[in-house]
């Protein structure tokens, strides 16, 4: 291991300083039902949804019931076992992005060169440095009722996520996280892979998302903003202004299903794993109702 991995875990700064005690406060009273759901994807041999220029996961067995009946296993003192490996990419199924992700102009998060991230992982903003989170959730179900799913490459703009709140009569509060569905998920699992067009946040939303001073925003989707961009030169321009410029996490590729109809508050869970230098963890964030 690099000499500067050792010193873990570094701290992580950005939009998460946000999240303070009374931020966390806050999260536990939005919890009025006590339901909870996980937002996390299945993860299933060889499905997505995932991001085209990424494999879907790959799930196999070590040992298996048909070891034992073949004989080719014998239970030892009264016992056998199964035993399987994932393979999962770290941007794979539903993960939150680590700060070292991505680049501009040769720079990421607190102007460290791209440079730290080289062939054995990153040097600084790893995955590791991604505390365990607990913070309130402003969920927003961006979908009209008179649709399944947004459209591939539908803008979801700022005005609409403001009217959508106050009509619910929800104030975001500095260190919430953001979280949106587009049907996205639901679009895929009814055979609906539109490739590199996606529904999402469109990037007047960049202004909106700083104004509220959100933690982390998620989504149904790959990016968590629209694909395409349709902007000339920007290809993700939240990714740019947000993550590499303020440190705000992206949660992607969410399942919500689950909050269909729904503008509410809720308690967000996550738990990152600790994976050191990776640019993502795969997590199953919770939400609490």
């Amino acid at each position: 291991m690099d000499a500067a991995k050792k010193d873990l875990p570094e701290t992580t700064s950005g939009a998460l300083r946000y999240i303070d005690k009374a931020a966390i406060q806050r999260a536990m009273s939005a919890v009025s039902t006590c339901q909870a759901i996980s937002i996390g994807l299945p993860i299933v041999h060889g499905k997505g949804p995932v991001a085209p220029m990424r494999q879907p996961p790959q799930h196999y067995m070590r040992r298996d019931g048909g070891d034992y009946s073949s004989g080719h296993h014998i239970e030892k003192e009264g016992f056998g076992h199964s035993d399987d490996v994932i393979i999962l990419g770290t941007h794979g199924t539903t993960h939150v992005d680590a700060l070292c992700h991505v680049f501009c102009d040769g720079k990421m998060f607190g102007d460290l060169p791209a440079t730290d991230v080289g062939s054995t992982g990153a040097n600084k903003l790893g995955a590791e440095t991604i505390p365990p989170i607990v913070t309130r959730a402003v969920v927003i179900d961006a979908v009209p009722a008179d649709k399944p799913w947004l459209d591939p490459s539908e803008p979801i703009f700022a005005s609409q996520l403001q009217a959508l709140i106050d009509d619910a009569g929800i104030t975001p509060e500095p260190g919430d996280a953001l979280i949106v569905r587009t049907g996205s998920v639901e679009a895929y699992r009814a055979g609906h892979d539109t490739g590199w067009s996606w529904p999402g946040l469109a990037k007047d939303c960049v202004e909106w998302v700083r104004q509220h001073k959100f933690s982390i925003i998620g989504a149904d989707n790959v990016a968590v903003e629209v694909g395409p961009s349709g902007i000339p030169g920007e290809a993700l321009p939240l990714h740019v202004n947000l993550m590499k410029g303020d440190g705000v996490l992206f949660l992607e590729l969410l399942d919500l299903e689950q909050v269909k109809g729904r503008v509410c508050l809720a308690m967000l869970t996550l738990n990152p794993l600790r994976i050191v230098g990776g640019t993502a963890s795969p997590v199953a964030p919770m939400l609490m109702f």
